[in-house]
């Protein structure tokens, strides 16, 4: 009679156990490159504000404001290599390219999951006695464009029409 009972008693205390709710929490993805989701790194996912740029004696800064979508900058703060940001000329011209005294740093910043919104800052070092047409090309946003350059110094996203802002702020009516 008691084999019966502990056979029952062992069951019992085997579903129950077995009842026990587990919670998995998911990993976080990691990547390896900006270049593994670069497709991603759109219009929809990072959007810009107009381009200011402010020349003082032979330098210049270009300033511009960025939105990152929650989803692109989760996978951008998960990557194991370099993420860089820059300025270049529009693709098939070099006008501000031939203005430059040296070629500029690229620039990093640091992403963090409460943030959003970012301003992205490159300090140009020009050549000396720009004429008045460099000078209206240099400050032109129209001349230049946005990139996402990966760890390799490649670009994997272009970023034109910096003249137009895509911020939500700038275009409310």
């Amino acid at each position: 009679m008691i084999r019966p009972l502990q056979i029952l008693l062992l069951l019992v205390i085997i579903l129950l156990s077995g009842c026990r709710e587990v919670v998995t929490v998911p990993k976080e993805k990691s990547y390896v490159s900006v270049y593994d989701y670069f497709e991603e790194i759109t219009g929809e996912n990072l959007k810009t504000s107009v381009l200011v740029v402010t020349k003082n004696g032979n330098s210049a800064e270009l300033t511009l404001r960025i939105l990152i979508s929650d989803d692109l900058r989760e996978k951008m703060m998960h990557t194991e290599k370099p993420i860089y940001f820059s300025f270049a000329d529009m693709p098939g011209n070099e006008t501000i390219k031939n203005l430059l005294a040296e070629t500029p740093s690229l620039v990093q910043i640091e992403l963090n999951s409460k943030e959003s919104r970012y301003t992205i800052s490159q300090q140009l070092k020009l050549k000396e006695n720009l004429s008045e047409a460099d000078n209206q090309a240099l400050l032109s946003p129209a001349n230049y464009r946005f990139q996402v350059i990966n760890e390799e110094k490649l670009s994997v996203a272009s970023f034109m029409g910096l003249e137009y802002s895509l911020l939500p702020e700038d275009n409310k009516k």
